[in-house]
């Protein structure tokens, strides 16, 4: 299998100059390979650098590129200089690897937000995990993808939800793990 690099040189030096250039591309994709260049180019402040990776990680987005996506903006909240933004990019980093399924990786990056947050901002992460989680399992269990669901109910349980929400998590556990004929780990849910 041959993959392609496609190389687009990056004349432009400032946010203003490649606002211009993107809005002079016509479809996403190119956009992406003229962004994906100019991230490569080492010559750039932090500032650029941050404009191009949010650029780029919403470009994933539309495409529906959500690992990429999420890649993009952990490595994003890495050049962030202050804590709001790393704990932002982070959170958004986690909203994109749910949407890919990847639940291991957003619980990495809620993670990474959890250590640059004070109190009250962990408490502010703690309830966007728990509507991003929320969200996507959903969508994945009207998707048919119990299985990849199933991951994201199975952590929402452990968080701090009140007792109507827990019950709700809980049923939907239960009716997942029957379908999926996981008798046992329905047997000691209930048991719970």
């Amino acid at each position: 299998m041959y993959s392609f690099l496609m190389i687009i040189r990056v004349k432009e030096k400032t946010i203003e100059e490649i606002k211009e250039k993107i809005s002079g591309i016509r479809t996403s994709l190119n956009k992406i390979f003229y962004l994906e260049s100019a991230l490569r180019k080492r010559d750039f402040t932090f500032e650029v650098k941050r404009f191009i990776c949010k650029e780029l990680a919403d470009l994933y987005g539309e495409q529906k590129m959500f690992e990429k996506a999420g890649k993009i903006m952990s490595n994003k909240a890495g050049m962030e200089i202050t804590f709001m933004g790393k704990i932002d990019s982070y959170i958004i980093a986690a909203d994109f690897f749910s949407k890919a399924g990847r639940v291991g990786e957003a619980e990495e990056m809620f993670t990474r937000a959890g250590r640059e947050a004070n109190s009250e901002q962990k408490s502010r992460i703690a309830l966007a995990k728990q509507n991003i989680y929320f969200i996507c399992a959903h969508d994945l269990e009207k998707k048919g993808k119990k299985a990849t669901a199933l991951k994201f109910y199975e952590k929402l349980i452990k968080t701090n939800l009140d007792e109507i929400e827990k019950k709700e998590i809980k049923e939907k556990l239960l009716s997942i793990y029957r379908a999926l004929g996981h008798f046992r780990e329905a047997k000691l849910l209930e048991g719970i």
